[in-house]
């Protein structure tokens, strides 16, 4: 019996909007698409960055250093932020769904961005677990941050659905015997699945 249901949050919770609000800066500033894409995403300060281990002031300090144009940071984070939107269809499901389970996400998030999405999207009114590389220093698809997630619900792997967008992020969760849902709209039959 299916007693808990996790979520990722980049193109399940939200429209993912980095790699969105990085291109519009490109296109903006007339940088070649996929320039400072390289150095936000491609650089090890990136995975720092989603282990929780900078800050996303210096985050971004080493973003600009990196790329060596000069680069309006003000600018950057608001094309970035301004590029998130929530997937409110899916999390008005989701808010169906509080009654009968345990609800959590599990994400590779920078620790600022998530507390950001927590906030203003209303996820503490629906989710009551967090495993977050952001928050816990480690990232999916390791088993650990799914076993962390199970622990808090107080749940064992088989009594759980991990809902992401993205198949090569789930070995870790499958390892954990949790059931998996690879999403790809709303209109997916996640009934057959709880």
């Amino acid at each position: 019996m299916i007693k808990a249901v996790f979520f990722d949050s980049g193109n399940v919770l939200v429209k993912e909007g980095f790699a969105l609000g990085i291109s519009e800066y490109e296109q903006g500033y007339n940088i070649p698409q996929g320039k400072l894409y390289a150095s936000c995403h491609d650089r090890p300060f990136w995975k720092d960055f989603t282990l929780g281990n900078i800050s996303e002031e210096t985050y971004f300090q080493k973003v600009a250093a990196d790329f060596r144009e000069i680069i309006d940071l003000d600018v950057l984070k608001k094309n970035i932020s301004q590029s998130f939107v929530p997937n409110t269809p899916l999390l008005e499901y989701i808010r169906s769904l509080k009654p009968k389970y345990i609800l959590g996400i599990i994400s590779n998030n920078p620790k600022e961005w998530f507390d950001r999405f927590w906030k203003d999207y209303g996820w503490s009114e629906i989710f009551s677990v967090k495993a977050v590389s952001g928050n816990l220093h480690m990232r999916k698809p390791a088993v650990e941050i799914y076993k962390y997630a199970l622990n808090q619900a107080k749940v064992a792997g088989p009594e759980s659905v991990y809902v992401d967008d993205r198949s090569d992020r789930i070995s870790g969760a499958q390892e954990a015997g949790i059931n998996i849902v690879i999403y790809n709209n709303l209109e997916q039959q996640f009934s057959n699945n709880l």
